[in-house]
């Protein structure tokens, strides 16, 4: 459930040992220690190494804007599960970041996913962990006790505070299993041809690759890939997983599946990978900050909710006159309206913009201040003219990670295909449904306005008619029907327990379960 994390130690100043610590021979051994790793002579600047230890890699960034050169020293430790830790130091910023995929990390591969195994110590119910629900419960607290062992592993004997933990962004992930290479790439040719919510049909942070999607806005980056494709790819884990078995002489990682009798007796990392959809989802910080603006910042603070509330009302009439502006359209009616607005609303909009927009960065402890200003507007606000101090610390908390998730699961329910059923099928609900609608209005008193209305079997099946050779957003795209008919056929269909992601689907078994037991049997 969870892949990528980026962490990073700030005050690095406060900790000089972290360096000792990460000084490396090649890689993963200790060396000799320099007094400085910023010593130039030490520098080769053609192969960009620090040629006494070759501690680091060197890698200097020019800003054009301001003629700034900054230094990063960079580096990356072979770990025991064999695969790469990448680390990079910023003495300009005075912090460490490390960057890796957690599941690599543990496993080597990310084939396997952040999910307790039967083989491993846990105090879980085996059959609790076949449950998506259960493993995204328990995701906070194992991702917090992962980061607690991975520091005290590699920062043995250095006191870090909390404080000065940072969780710079987290990847959440799901591997959706198939029976067959096949039947993945034809689920994912039909999840194609869904459009994704909120996206305009012209938008171009949309691309479908020949084995993926990948969607990208302001905010987070998201993608649907088959995870065969990429895990045989120039840059993926089966060049990788064959260099090491090669310079460990055996095979530690099980690349190619083995036969016997022309029958497969053990399903290879190749094989597996080649049945799997990914769904992925970037959180950075300006997403992770504004979900906390959103749904968990002064959350019982009345003033903040009265500030959405006179945001949204004041918000729209500001765009209006944007919008207008840039038509060349009068604005004389909406600024009249504009300025009829209390100053204390116009104060509310400016306040909750700025601040709903202002990046955190998310510590495993916070201050006592820190914590009060992010539950209390009243200690943002500096004075009554909009004038405030928001907080740029905030707490990485399970409610924030609960909101991640629901965006995930969110955005995986938004690519869900499920077969059409036949047309008797469909009939059989289209019956049901009138039959619960007589009953309903049979229940009401004479002359209520609440009846429902019954559906038509004709309207129905003229639907699933269109929806034989093309999904919705193809029917609007095409200008078969415009988008209002859109939204009113996917009414329809809702009412009888059809979604809009039902197509016409002949030859392929969907998965239809969310039960990660298949992904046990395989790892277990």
């Amino acid at each position: 459930m969870v892949d990528t994390i980026v962490l990073r130690i700030h005050n690095l100043h406060q900790y000089p040992r972290i360096l000792e610590a990460l000084r490396k021979e090649g890689e993963g051994q200790y060396t000799s220690v320099l007094d400085t790793p910023h010593d130039k002579e030490a520098v080769d600047f053609d192969t960009g190494e620090i040629t006494k230890d070759r501690f680091l890699q060197v890698k200097q960034l020019h800003y054009s804007d301001t003629g700034n050169t900054f230094t990063i020293y960079k580096n990356k430790i072979l770990t025991s599960s064999h695969y790469y830790l990448a680390y990079s130091v910023r003495v300009d910023r005075d912090f460490i970041e490390m960057n890796f995929s957690i599941p690599k990390y543990i496993y080597g591969t990310n084939i396997m996913q952040f999910v307790p195994h039967e083989f491993e110590d846990h105090p879980y119910n085996s059959n609790d962990l076949n449950s998506l629900e259960f493993n995204t419960k328990i995701t906070y607290d194992r991702l917090i006790v992962f980061i607690d062992k991975f520091i005290n592993t590699w920062f043995k004997h250095i006191q870090i505070s909390k404080e000065d933990i940072e969780i710079n962004r987290l990847d959440l992930c799901y591997n959706q299993y198939f029976k067959s290479k096949e039947d993945a790439l034809k689920y994912l040719d039909y999840q194609k041809r869904i459009k994704k919510k909120y996206l305009k049909k012209t938008t171009k942070n949309k691309v479908d690759w020949g084995t993926s999607i990948f969607i990208q806005n302001a905010r987070y980056a998201a993608k649907i890939y088959h995870k065969g494709s990429e895990y045989a790819s120039s840059k993926g884990e089966r060049k990788h997983h064959l260099a090491m078995n090669k310079k460990l002489g055996k095979e530690y990682f099980e690349v190619e599946s083995k036969y016997q009798n022309g029958v497969m007796t053990c399903e290879g990392l190749e094989d597996t990978a080649d049945r799997i959809l990914r769904y992925e989802i970037t959180f950075k910080k300006p997403y992770m900050s504004y979900l906390f603006k959103k749904h968990l910042f002064a959350s019982n603070c009345e003033t903040w909710q009265q500030a959405k509330l006179d945001y949204k009302e004041v918000e729209k009439v500001v765009k209006k006159i944007r919008d207008n502006r840039i038509k060349s359209l009068s604005v004389h009616h909406l600024e009249r309206q504009y300025r009829c607005f209390s100053p204390e609303k116009k104060v509310h909009h400016k306040a909750y913009s700025k601040i709903i927009n202002r990046t955190n960065t998310f510590r495993l402890a916070i201050t006592e201040e820190d914590e009060f200003k992010n539950t209390s507007l009243n200690a943002c606000l500096v004075d009554d003219k909009g004038t405030f101090k928001p907080p740029t610390i905030a707490l990485f908390t399970r409610e924030l990670l609960d909101e991640m998730f629901n965006v995930f699961l969110n955005f995986k329910e938004e690519f869900r295909i499920s077969s059409l059923d036949k047309f008797t099928d469909t009939t059989k609900r289209v019956i049901a449904y009138n039959k619960d609608v007589e009953k309903y209005n049979n229940s009401l008193p004479e002359g209520s306005k609440e009846r429902k209305t019954r559906i038509s079997e004709t309207y129905i099946n003229s639907i699933l008619m269109l929806l034989q050779s093309h999904s919705f957003d193809e029917l609007v795209q095409l200008k078969i029907i415009s988008t209002r008919t859109k939204y009113n056929y996917i009414k329809a269909l809702d009412k009888i327990g059809l979604s809009k992601n039902h197509l016409a689907i002949d030859s392929l078994e969907i998965k239809k379960s969310e039960s990660f037991e298949e992904y046990h049997l395989l790892f277990n």
